[in-house]
């Protein structure tokens, strides 16, 4: 009998054990919930306090819409597209992209945009959630005073400031082209093209935007060199894949370079209205729009309607390369190559040997090899805010009120920086489209190493 009520107290005991532990784990459970970031506790501000705010050195206005709002585009309702003028940009996209050393990328991003801890942080979106989003992740890194912005307040009242890039229509977001497809019956001329290299099409044939023609880069140029082919036999590419002076070209891949590389080459050549879809083929695939794997067919056309190039400036030559390099006053030329293959470490190119850059350009940066450009891409592979670009040039002492002639070793980064620029609204800009593959076979050509001389 003292057996069974040794076993009976040790069962109760046990039991109240058991409860009591499940209790203080729910108690903790409750505390890390009630812990969480809530819309509530984040406050919003007022227009006018935010506007008495706006450039004061102890606040940071930051938008955390996608890079395609902050550019210009209008989205959910806003009435004026851009940022609101002084706004920093963090968008909440980039807290979603899997990538490596993605904490460290973030925190250099803070860093940049100076977003630090004793400053007053605004918070704005349109949506309701994306400053939620980057609020629970600045709470997580310990910062404090955050608020709450909805920007279509702002941009309901004309007189209060709103920038955006002069030609941001240039770079279009996945649901612009997802609504162009949709108005496909209105008898609107437009194309749309996947660009990769390769006759192989991998990436076209794994799965492409709805009604997209592929286009290999050896159509638009040819080696050794790697510059774009004769005029002639652009022309002929143009007819081959339906494009007159007069299509909407719209461009994108998987890796994006060769889209502006494509994209460029169409511009000098005269097309009027040539867009690029900002963060490739990535975006429309986070946008969860159709894919489709049938192969398109290229349509002819027997006319391109203007005489190639129409526009000649926007790509040059070595002799205009030379043109710029001797008048340092009003030119530049910029290399848009890493720094090691700008000082001469390496060449970066397994079929280029030569190493070094023309003597007296300037480094623009890039990234960290030749087939990145983290320098001019954000987190998600849009295109990086340009007030940073501009900044970033500044202290390189490039002047975008000087003519710009962009190069790197065979002109696909150059190219997409060349666009960028022209996003921004910089007027008198150019590719180098030799860039330093051509300048290093010629021993006549000036050649610099190491650190320039400040």
């Amino acid at each position: 009998m003292m057996i069974h009520r040794k076993a009976l107290l040790f069962l109760l005991l046990s039991t109240f054990l058991v409860l009591s532990a499940c209790s203080n784990d729910s108690k903790t459970s409750n505390e890390k919930t009630d812990k969480k970031v809530t819309s509530e506790s984040v406050p919003t501000i007022k227009t006018a306090d935010l506007k008495a705010n706006v450039g004061k050195e102890d606040w940071v206005i930051v938008d955390t819409r996608s890079n395609d709002a902050f550019n210009g585009w209008s989205f959910d309702g806003v009435k004026r597209g851009g940022h609101i003028k002084g706004a920093v940009d963090f968008s909440a996209n980039w807290l979603k992209v899997e990538t490596d050393k993605k904490d460290e990328k973030l925190t250099d991003a803070l860093k940049i945009k100076g977003i630090s801890h004793e400053k007053n942080i605004v918070l704005y979106d349109a949506n309701g959630k994306d400053a939620q989003n980057v609020a629970e992740y600045l709470k997580d890194k310990g910062f404090k005073n955050i608020y709450k912005y909805d920007v279509k307040e702002w941009a309901a009242n004309q007189d209060l400031a709103m920038d955006f890039f002069p030609n941001y229509e240039m770079l279009v977001p996945a649901t612009w082209v997802n609504d162009l497809n949709s108005s496909m019956n209105d008898g609107k001329p437009y194309k749309i093209f996947e660009v990769s290299w390769g006759d192989e099409a991998k990436d076209y044939k794994i799965g492409h935007i709805p009604g997209a023609v592929h286009i290999n880069t050896d159509e638009v140029e040819e080696g050794p060199v790697w510059n774009r082919l004769k005029d002639k036999e652009l022309e002929k590419f143009a007819l081959k894949n339906g494009i007159t002076t007069d299509t909407k070209v719209v461009l994108y891949g998987t890796d994006s370079m060769p889209a502006f590389r494509v994209a460029v080459i169409l511009k000098y050549m005269g097309v009027k209205d040539v867009r690029v879809v900002n963060g490739g083929f990535a975006a429309w695939e986070n946008a969860s729009y159709n894919v489709e794997t049938k192969e398109n067919s290229k349509e002819s056309v027997t006319s391109f309607g203007a005489v190639v190039p129409a526009n000649p400036d926007y790509i040059i030559d070595l002799p205009g390369a030379k043109e710029i390099l001797a008048d340092k006053n009003t030119s530049t030329l910029v290399d848009i190559r890493s720094w090691d293959e700008f000082t001469g470490k390496i060449s970066g190119y397994d079929y280029i040997d030569a190493k070094g850059r023309p003597a007296g350009s300037v480094w623009g940066h890039a990234g960290s090899d030749s087939s990145n450009l983290e320098d001019f891409r954000s987190m998600d592979n849009t295109m990086r805010n340009g007030l940073d670009m501009l900044a970033m040039w500044g202290k390189d002492g490039i002047n975008p009120e000087n003519k710009l002639a962009f190069y790197c070793g065979t002109g696909w980064r150059a190219a997409e920086v060349l666009f960028y620029a022209d996003v921004l609204g910089l007027k008198n800009i150019a590719l180098y489209d030799g860039g330093w593959n051509e300048w290093s076979i010629d021993p006549a050509n000036p050649i610099e190493k190491g650190e320039p001389n400040k």
